[in-house]
């Protein structure tokens, strides 16, 4: 009976991270970020992030060469290939209460992500799976 319990557990929690891909904790390796002045790039280490999702939610914190940046978070919800953030709290007081949908993909363990607004490129970036 043990094993059995066990056994559902397991496939529950597989089933779970099946249907959701984004599950876990992620380490920012580069990006791309519309300006004013046209598109700029940052990469790891100077600009370092860790971006915690879980079923309904993500925060994230960031730092630009070892000191805070900023930090932020809320809800999301997955919908045919567009993840769609809903942010609630952080210290940028631009996007809090903001809805972003991004267009996402995973490759292996690579998390690739992009958002547009009224047809042009917000930002660009890609994250490494370090926890599942």
């Amino acid at each position: 009976m043990l094993k059995l319990i066990t056994f559902s557990v397991l496939a529950l929690n597989l089933s779970i991270a099946c249907a959701n891909p984004l599950i876990g904790t992620w380490q920012y390796v580069k990006g791309q970020y519309a300006t004013d002045n046209g598109l700029v790039e940052a990469q790891a280490p100077q600009l370092s992030s860790v971006k915690i999702v879980s079923e309904g939610h993500f925060n994230y914190i960031t730092q630009r060469d070892g000191k805070f940046l900023y930090a932020g978070g809320g809800t999301y919800t997955l919908d045919k290939g567009r993840f769609i953030e809903h942010v609630k709290y952080g210290n940028v007081e631009s996007i809090l209460g903001k809805t972003m949908a991004f267009t996402y993909i995973v490759e292996g363990d690579l998390w690739h992500h992009t958002l547009h607004e009224n047809g042009k490129l917000v930002e660009k970036e890609v994250w490494k799976r370090i926890n599942p």
